[in-house]
């Protein structure tokens, strides 16, 4: 039954919410960051001021933001990850202390 629903469930909104947050994202970072525009994950992976995702996600840390290493995901330690699947108001406050940390 509930695959008969999820083939008539409309996930336009849903799609339309996560492309909105990329762009929120993006856009807040582009200037300050080398980052590419994700195409359709809901996280972004922008490089590391200072070229090391592992130390500058302690900083990040010690600012109150919770970001990934890229070491976790790959074998560079040049990026770090981020979710956009939060709310807008909590990705605001984490473009703010990423643009400062930049």
């Amino acid at each position: 039954k509930a695959a008969i629903f999820a083939l008539d469930y409309n996930t336009d909104p849903l799609i339309d919410g996560y492309r909105n947050k990329r762009d929120l994202i993006y856009e807040g970072l582009k200037d300050k960051y080398n980052v590419v525009k994700p195409k359709g994950a809901y996280f972004i992976f922008p490089e590391a001021p200072g070229g090391d995702g592992d130390v500058f996600v302690e900083k990040a840390l010690q600012n109150n933001l919770f970001i990934i290493p890229g070491s976790v995901f790959s074998r560079k330690k040049s990026n770090f990850r981020i979710s956009f699947a939060a709310s807008e108001e909590n990705l605001l406050k984490g473009i703010e202390i990423l643009r400062k940390l930049a």
